[in-house]
């Protein structure tokens, strides 16, 4: 996999990754839960069905590059969620309160 469409994946999981765990959360409503197991869970799933879709595809055989590259999304992609929407938005609270 080349790092281009790597990085193309993880733009497209990430964004798909967010947007899940918000709609969920907001499902979820007054209810305890950890958004950051959700977006774990969410990231992982879809890092999986779009390497699964980009495999079969692209006709790509499985080898030890590919595991790796499907692993780094799933990381990434975890990452760039729980770094979204929530994180920005308690930023700028916390700036706001600062002054």
């Amino acid at each position: 996999m080349k790092a281009e469409i790597l990085m193309s994946g993880l733009m497209i999981v990430s964004i798909l990754t967010t947007l899940t765990t918000q709609a969920i959360k907001s499902l979820m409503g007054d209810r305890k839960y950890s958004s950051n197991v959700i977006a774990a869970i969410v990231s992982v799933v879809i890092s999986l069905f779009v390497s699964i879709g980009y495999m079969v595809f692209t006709e790509t055989s499985f080898s030890a590059q590919i595991v790796v590259a499907i692993i780094s999304l799933m990381y990434l992609s975890f990452l760039a969620a729980t770094v979204g929407y929530d994180k920005v938005v308690q930023a700028i609270k916390q700036i706001i309160i600062a002054r």
